[in-house]
């Protein structure tokens, strides 16, 4: 009697380049088709496994290589293995504030304003949105409270839901004389998206706005004669914009510098211009572009702030 075979059913798998490179070899030797020969493999191996009494264990989970970390000014990148960078900026204020002791009178509302401005500023120049600030405060949560609603008046401006995406801590214990807080943007972007080591050779660097320090510079952010944070997107959109960078308390010439250094470029800054070079930026009112030099004109479009070409990449 003739015995029938139950009916094969059809399995898929996926295979190395190297795998299947040797099993056409396999199969142009012995003129047998890729399928018959897995099968053949699988009886093989499965026929070995029952002889020696041993089972199919679990593959070992993956091992995942360390993050790789990157600055970019106060930016810090922290890649991960799906291809996404992690960006976090920071900074700080002290003696700036209503408290007795600050040096820098301002309404707590105005400094809670333009601290976050600066960490989203710094995320926004490179490409990234925020997806949450964390606001630590070294004054009491009644004294902060104007410091705060600062805060959350510049995350609505950007479209961040403040009521969720703000971490909030004050000091609670100690009765304080000084202002003082520390603020930390956090973002996320893919790594191909990034806006860092675009600059090319013959680029010339920009400055857009001017550098102010202290009463000064919050003042100008106020009266809108810093730059705003929509600018920035302008000038990431535009074709002829390849970097940008702000220019805080380390000043023009460092922030010029790394702009050189990510991309690779000889720095040459120029002698006869009407700022100095190295005085702080204070926060970051004026910011730094890398421009092709047939686009300075079209950046002039993108702005109402006062624009000097202070040096070139080489």
């Amino acid at each position: 009697m003739m015995r029938h075979l139950k009916t094969s059913k059809p399995i898929n798998i996926r295979l190395t380049d190297k795998l299947l490179s040797e099993l056409d070899s396999l199969a142009n030797n012995f003129s047998l088709s890729r399928s018959e020969i897995v099968r053949q493999a699988l009886v093989f191996y499965l026929s070995a496994l029952k002889s020696t009494s041993k089972s199919l264990t679990k593959p070992p989970k993956p091992h995942f290589t360390s993050p790789s970390y990157m600055r970019r000014g106060d930016v810090l990148l922290i890649k991960r293995s799906h291809g996404y960078v992690l960006a976090m900026s920071c900074s700080s204020s002290g003696g700036i504030g209503e408290k007795p002791l600050d040096k820098v009178k301002v309404p707590g509302r105005l400094l809670g304003m333009y601290m976050a401005r600066l960490a989203i500023m710094d995320l926004a120049c490179i490409g990234v949105k925020p997806l949450g600030i964390a606001l630590a405060l070294s004054v009491s949560p009644y004294d902060g409270r104007d410091i705060v609603e600062g805060v959350k008046a510049t995350l609505l401006r950007v479209g961040i839901d403040a009521d969720r995406a703000l971490l909030l801590n004050a000091e609670e214990n100690i009765d304080v004389a000084q202002t003082g807080l520390g603020i930390v943007a956090i973002g996320e972007i893919d790594e191909e998206q990034l806006k860092i080591g675009l600059s090319k050779p013959g680029d010339k660097l920009v400055l857009v706005g001017k550098p102010y320090v202290g009463d000064l510079a919050l003042r100008a952010i106020e009266a809108g004669r810093a730059v705003e944070l929509w600018e920035i997107e302008r000038f990431l959109n535009s074709a002829a914009v390849h970097e940008v960078i702000p220019v805080d308390s380390k000043g023009i010439e460092y922030e010029a510098s790394i702009l050189a250094y990510m991309s690779g470029r000889r720095l040459k800054l120029y002698s006869n211009v009407s700022v100095d070079l190295k005085c702080s930026g204070g926060p970051a009112t004026s910011v730094l572009l890398s421009v092709d030099p047939q686009g300075i004109d079209e950046v002039k479009q993108l702005t109402s702030k006062p624009l000097e070409v202070v040096g070139e990449l080489l």
